[in-house]
């Protein structure tokens, strides 16, 4: 049986891509250096504290579109 390739990922890891804006990667990428992170790891670690917030919040927050100017 041939074996999966993984490009060099972890097992149990999938790769996404997302656009973000230049500002907010820039905050990221500071925020992720004072961690001794890289930005993936930052961004994967901060998520995964958001979302068991979100699940252990009761009844579950709906996020708000921001008012545009």
């Amino acid at each position: 049986m041939a074996k999966k390739q993984t490009h060099g990922r972890a097992p149990g890891k999938t790769q996404i891509s997302i656009s973000l804006p230049q500002d907010l990667v820039e905050k990221i990428d500071r925020l992720a250096a004072t961690e001794n992170r890289n930005r993936s790891n930052f961004i994967a670690t901060h998520l995964e504290s958001l979302a068991g917030e979100l699940e252990a919040s009761e009844p579950p927050k709906k996020f708000k579109k921001k008012a545009t100017k």
